[in-house]
């Protein structure tokens, strides 16, 4: 029996976990049960090629064809682009990877000729800008109901999620499965310790996220700004880029830090920057889907201090493998941190309980086999009411 074809929307501001677990399904879907087509889309965000050539990289295949959205008023455009790729590919199924594909395929869901999922990874539960609570509302009320499974990454987004009229039985919580094979360093500790002129005697806090105003690096800067006077040993190693960097890299002047803090910018060897690593910190002040920055983080044996925002508590196991703090809170994320860049033993302990917690809890195996499932339970659905 020939695999059916599905198509994959993303459309993409920056890279994040949501193509990590894109990637994942892309690598790891048995092909002979499923021929995946990723689509991205022809906007101004500069992300979408980005994506692409992460794809390209890994010798998956992109359609040729974007998907028009350089403006609002493409919706129509959009629409037919997405009818005409369901046709030309014979989709069985279209899995929708993003808030802006959730909201073009579920409005107006009737319109496609297949099975529909939609992946809803993560909601910021603020009012302002209104732009974007307006359109969680919409995806949450208007879009979401209407497809025939709806995958989150946690059992918080699913309670955000049924706050909505999408029935109970139609959500499947999967939570993202680790690739080990994913996660082996091209580069040791000391190498990455050497680029970065961090001393070998130090004990480094890092983090891994885009540099953006949602992920807290401030709070993170503020904290340090307090920690190195007790921990002169101190170093900080912020991974990744974004539009605040330099807004960041002056702060860090500003408050006397400079020489204690690195921005690696872009860096293509995540496992081998986390091993560089002593604590992992993620100081989120909007809530989280369920990063999976944290996974990996206790994968390679780090503790964890993050803040207490959406579906974070459920990648530790708290206070096992890592600590909360209040978001926002720069000072109880100094004390938190503290307590772990004085006391070696206890970095040690909760690391090895957070590489046997998310060796137990997190499989590729049993993330892969849930997706299987809920595709094949979706077709099923759709072809019930065809």
């Amino acid at each position: 029996m020939a695999p059916v074809n599905v198509l994959y929307l993303i459309r993409t501001w920056a890279l994040g976990g949501s193509h990590t677990i894109m990637l994942l399904l892309m690598r790891h879907l048995p092909k002979e049960q499923f021929h995946l087509i990723p689509v991205v889309y022809d906007s101004h965000s500069g992300g979408d090629e980005k994506f692409v050539e992460a794809a390209e990289r890994e010798a998956f295949q992109v359609a040729p064809v974007r998907i028009p959205w350089k403006t609002r008023f493409a919706w129509g455009k959009a629409r037919d682009c997405v009818e005409d790729l369901v046709q030309r590919y014979n989709a069985a199924l279209i899995h929708t990877h993003d808030p802006h594909s959730n909201v073009l395929i579920g409005i107006g869901r009737r319109r496609w000729r297949c099975a529909c999922v939609a992946s809803a990874y993560g909601w910021w539960e603020r009012l302002f800008p209104l732009r974007i609570h307006a359109h969680i509302w919409a995806e949450r009320n208007l879009a979401l109901p209407q497809f025939d499974r709806v995958i989150t990454v946690s059992e918080n987004m699913k309670r955000k999620i049924l706050r909505g009229p999408t029935a109970p039985e139609r959500i499947r919580v999967i939570p993202t499965g680790l690739d080990p094979q994913r996660l082996q360093p091209r580069h040791s500790r000391e190498e990455v310790r050497r680029v970065f002129a961090i001393p070998e005697s130090a004990t480094v806090v890092g983090t891994v996220s885009r540099i953006y105003v949602e992920k807290g690096h401030t709070y993170l800067l503020q904290a340090t700004a307090q920690l190195l006077p007790r921990h002169p040993e101190l170093y900080v190693l912020i991974v990744g880029e974004g539009p605040l960097r330099p807004a960041l890299e002056k702060e860090a002047t500003s408050l006397g830090i400079a020489d204690h803090v690195r921005f690696t910018g872009f860096y293509d060897d995540v496992p081998g920057a986390l091993r560089a690593m002593d604590i992992f910190a993620l100081p989120s002040i909007l809530d989280e889907g369920f990063p999976t920055v944290v996974l990996e983080a206790q994968t390679m044996g780090l503790p964890v201090v993050a803040s207490d925002t959406g579906g974070t508590a459920e990648t530790m196991d708290v206070p096992k493998t890592g600590l909360l703090v209040p978001p926002k809170d720069a000072a109880a994320l100094a004390d938190a941190l503290s307590d772990l860049v004085s006391d070696s033993s206890r970095r040690r302990t909760m690391g090895e309980a957070a590489q046997a917690w998310v060796r137990s809890a997190f499989t590729l195996e049993q993330m892969i086999a849930k997706v299987c499932e809920t595709y094949e339970e979706a077709i099923s659905e759709y072809s019930r009411r065809t």
